[in-house]
């Protein structure tokens, strides 16, 4: 507990006041001192009874740079009490998360900003209290931390890059549906249309019916490399390429200096997941279909006996807006499933 700028005021009031009735006399005390000490002491022991808060941060979703969500703070206390909260933003993170209430009387809620790519973190929260009158301040940290992937950004590809993409697999399945297989829990890509609605009353989560395919296609191996100050660029280009292929029904063999995974059509978040903390480092397989690699001013891509360039695969920038709103259409089927 310590003092405010308007707490050193009154001790100082105090300190003159004392001055005054050693000089003067008495009454300067009964006048002006006084009070000033009872406010004093009453701010003081309103502070000092406050009880450590506990806090319970809401985790906003995963998401993509530019895209803007909402934190809550639930803080409980044995007794409401007048308080700025802040809560720490890491870096790739923006928002005014300085918050003025009465805290433990409810719930504090801001907006946060993806701001770039990366492992980003929200919190411990601080909880500065002070008296009424606002003498003095107690300052509690709570909340932990809540971390955050930001996701590399996604641009759509020319329609001429999906297909030569799409070639690099032995893809020998046609776009007929086998028969009927089975019912089976619904993963992000899947298609509404075969949404078993029965089934999923039933049983409260989306189920979909799957159907025998008439061939499956191959994996194509993926491996990115870059060099320091290019890795952003490099994790956009690789997500959009294998975003494209997994759109086109094409599991794909993804290695990074940060490891390898192995993703299928409907994996699309785990892949992004992985991207949004790969580092700089070298390529890691040379010799897979598509070579992915971030030098100096440019991202290169090899593929098909060929290489280009990012920027000239790439589309219209307005049509990634149909990637995320894919995306977005998979995650409210979820939550509707659950709600």
């Amino acid at each position: 507990m310590r003092p405010t700028l308007r707490g050193w005021a009154a001790l100082v009031v105090v300190a003159l006041g004392v001055g005054n009735a050693v000089a003067f006399g008495p009454r300067a005390l009964d006048a002006v001192v006084v009070p000033v000490v009872v406010a004093l002491v009453v701010g003081a022991v309103q502070v000092w009874r406050i009880s450590p808060p506990r806090a319970v941060r809401s985790s906003p979703e995963d998401g993509f740079p530019g895209e803007t969500h909402t934190v809550t703070l639930d803080i409980e206390s044995n007794r409401p009490f007048p308080a700025t909260t802040t809560d720490a933003l890491s870096d790739g993170l923006d928002g005014d998360s300085n918050t003025q209430s009465l805290v433990g009387d409810g719930t504090i809620s801001y907006d946060v900003t993806y701001q770039s790519r990366g492992l980003a973190t929200i919190g411990p929260a601080s909880i500065v209290a002070t008296d009424i009158l606002g003498f003095f301040t107690r300052t509690f940290t709570v909340g932990g931390t809540t971390e955050i992937l930001v996701y590399p950004r996604l641009r759509s590809l020319s329609a001429t890059a999906r297909r030569d993409l799409s070639l690099l697999s032995h893809f020998g399945a046609s776009d007929e549906r086998g028969e009927f297989d089975r019912l089976r829990p619904y993963v992000p890509g899947d298609s509404l249309r075969d949404v078993h609605w029965k089934s999923t009353a039933r049983s409260g989560n989306l189920v979909v019916k799957a159907f025998a395919d008439h061939a499956d296609p191959d994996a194509v191996a993926v491996s990115v490399g870059s060099i320091e100050g290019r890795v952003d660029d490099v994790a956009e280009a690789t997500a959009s390429l294998c975003w494209s292929l997994l759109d086109a029904g094409v599991p794909i063999h993804l290695t990074s200096p940060g490891g390898t995974i192995d993703a299928a059509p409907g994996d699309q978040r785990h892949v992004l997941a992985h991207l949004a903390q790969m580092d700089a480092g070298s390529v890691p397989d040379e010799n897979a279909g598509v070579v992915v690699r971030g030098d100096v001013g440019q991202t290169h891509i090899a593929f098909g006996g060929h290489e280009t360039t990012f920027e000239r695969l790439s589309a219209d920038p307005s049509a990634s807006d149909e990637m995320l709103s894919s995306l977005q259409l998979d995650d409210d089927a979820r939550r509707g499933a659950t709600a």
